[in-house]
């Protein structure tokens, strides 16, 4: 982190700039906001070089470089817009969002929590504030976070995954458990396109023992998204549980299909097998499963994604 940047970030506040007519960025943010990237950089090229120089010009440049994944270049863009002026959430926003991309988290949270007195109803700050605790395992301070982002923006789906997956590492399966209802209820009046709310609800039950509600939440996540390795293991080992094991094998197969890399539902696999006399798949299965195991590196708790 520079030093610019560090004390911009330390000291947020200054003098308002003077209103300007930055109308011009309107198309080139839509462009932005709609993928087309080549184009968008075309348009921001072609403007005069004072608007380029301008706060909106420096900030829409990183908005783009950031667009791009070029991270680092986008935070060295809102160096220069911080060295003019100190007083826009929206930067500092944009700063702890490249600053999550390239792994520098005290980075992002100094950012957040510059943010956060000059928009405190900000959801999206809170949101990202409450998701880098989590993320660094600081459960006790990701849970007011997340849950003032809810009560900013209670139809913000990613916030109420996010406070449910707080709220289990905290032992409050029952409160994770009603925020899971909520974010499931919220997916399905949006369009029901993401397999999260019933995966992590799904997931959430089988680590209760509660298989026979777990089943049905994890073929849903399945058939949501069935690329999603994830759903289609714990689905497997949801069935294998409940004794239906005929129908676990294609689950399993799918989990396999889905992440090739992962050892796991080898093993489940070979279990599976093995329950129904099935000697020589089940030694195919442990072979490919000890394979993979030698081969595997650290995983990423699934808990831990951004949903």
């Amino acid at each position: 982190m520079t030093l610019l940047l560090v004390a911009a970030i330390a000291v947020p506040i200054c003098a308002r700039a003077l209103p300007q007519d930055d109308s011009w960025t309107k198309s080139v943010e839509a462009l932005i906001a709609a993928g087309k990237l080549p184009e968008a950089r075309a348009q921001l090229a072609g403007q005069e070089a004072q608007r380029r120089g301008s706060y909106a010009g420096l900030l829409l440049e990183a908005r783009l470089l950031f667009a791009e994944h070029r991270f680092a270049e986008s935070l060295s863009a809102l160096e220069r817009c911080l060295a003019v002026r100190r007083d826009d959430p929206e930067a500092y926003k944009l700063v702890a969002l490249n600053a999550i991309r390239l792994d520098k988290l005290e980075t992002a949270e100094m950012a957040l929590k510059s943010a956060e007195p000059l928009a405190p109803n900000d959801s999206l700050i809170h949101f990202h504030l409450g998701a880098l605790y989590y993320t660094e395992s600081r459960f006790p301070d990701a849970r007011p976070e997340l849950e003032r982002a809810v009560s900013l923006r209670p139809d913000y789906m990613p916030a109420q995954l996010f406070l449910g997956l707080a709220l289990e590492e905290l032992s409050g399966e029952q409160s994770a458990i009603e925020t899971y209802r909520k974010a499931i209820a919220l997916n399905e009046a949006q369009g029901g396109k993401s397999e999260l709310p019933y995966l992590y609800l799904g997931r959430l039950f089988y680590r209760l023992n509660r298989i026979p509600e777990s089943a049905p939440l994890l073929r849903k996540a399945c058939e949501t998204n069935a690329r999603s390795a994830e759903a289609w293991l714990l689905l497997g080992k949801a069935l294998s549980s409940l004794g239906q094991t005929e129908q676990a094998i294609p689950a399993l197969q799918r989990a396999i299909q889905a992440d090739q890399r992962d050892p796991e539902p080898h093993y489940v696999l070979s279990r599976v097998y093995l329950t129904l006399h099935r000697g020589k798949e089940s030694a195919h299965e442990l072979a490919r499963f000890r394979e993979l195991q030698g081969l595997e590196k650290k995983k990423e708790d699934g808990r831990r994604r951004r949903p």
